[in-house]
């Protein structure tokens, strides 16, 4: 009887700690979707730049990891992206630690297919699933209303320009509201002030946060040559959404750009 006790309360441990995991994410995006999936509760750790609605040890920085402080917070489950370096990832497993790496997705069918993947690992499987069909019904009536026909360049940050370019999840913002983007046939988002207006968009949107947003519109308004310009067509994006790849974000972004676009 004694062993049948110890069996019975060993096994319930098992059990508190499957449903009381401890979670460390190693990026922003990750972290909006624990939240997005009502675990943050178990969230002991998050890098410098994640957004969190309580106080949450900082174990990293955008590219980072102190991986002495990963191992502090004691995680059941480390989550990361392929923006980790890979030594460090290999460093975390080398004493223990259950470390996911989710790829840094290039389409939208992968921020899905990774968001019901994160989903899986914290037992939400249902949750998940709800939120990515949420989404994908809301972005499949945007994309039923399509701004056929217009160019559209999508700038990232000012110095130096960059644009969104083909095989991006960022990329299926623009075909997915049926436009076309100034940057077909491009391998690189590295761009120059003087092939943008050279292709000449019919709509601008830039993806960053603060004076550098308002100043880079403002500059953009000085050519009076622009399609965008003359249709006062430019538009700031906040980069927390359009730059953080999870079905709800996207399709927040999405509703943004199509709205804009026609």
């Amino acid at each position: 009887m004694i062993l049948l006790a110890g069996i019975f309360v060993f096994c319930g441990m098992l059990g508190a700690q499957t449903a009381t995991q401890r979670i460390v994410s190693l990026t922003p995006s990750l972290t909006l979707s624990v939240r997005y999936l009502n675990e943050e509760a178990h969230l002991v750790g998050c890098t410098s730049y994640c957004e969190t609605t309580r106080t949450v040890p900082v174990v990293a920085t955008a590219i980072k990891v102190n991986v002495e402080k990963v191992i502090s917070v004691k995680p059941d489950l480390v989550i990361a992206t392929s923006l980790t370096p890979p030594e460090t990832v290999a460093a975390m497993k080398k004493v223990g630690l259950r470390v996911e790496v989710f790829p840094m997705p290039h389409s939208y069918t992968e921020i899905c297919d990774q968001f019901s993947r994160l989903g899986k690992l914290l037992g939400k499987e249902a949750l998940a699933k709800k939120i990515v069909s949420d989404s994908r019904s809301k972005v499949q009536k945007l994309s039923a209303n399509k701004s056929i026909g217009k160019k559209i360049f999508i700038q990232i940050g000012a110095n130096p320009l960059f644009a969104v370019i083909p095989n991006t999840f960022m990329h299926d913002y623009i075909q997915f509201s049926g436009a076309e983007t100034i940057t077909s046939g491009m391998t690189s988002g590295s761009i120059t002030r003087e092939a943008v207006l050279k292709r000449n968009p019919d709509v601008i949107f830039i993806v960053t946060m603060g004076i550098l947003a308002d100043e880079e519109k403002k500059l953009w308004e000085n050519f009076p040559q622009l399609s965008a310009t003359r249709a006062k067509k430019i538009f700031i994006i906040d980069s927390k959404i359009a730059c953080t790849p999870t079905p709800v974000t996207f399709a927040q972004t999405l509703e943004i750009i199509s709205k804009n676009a026609k």
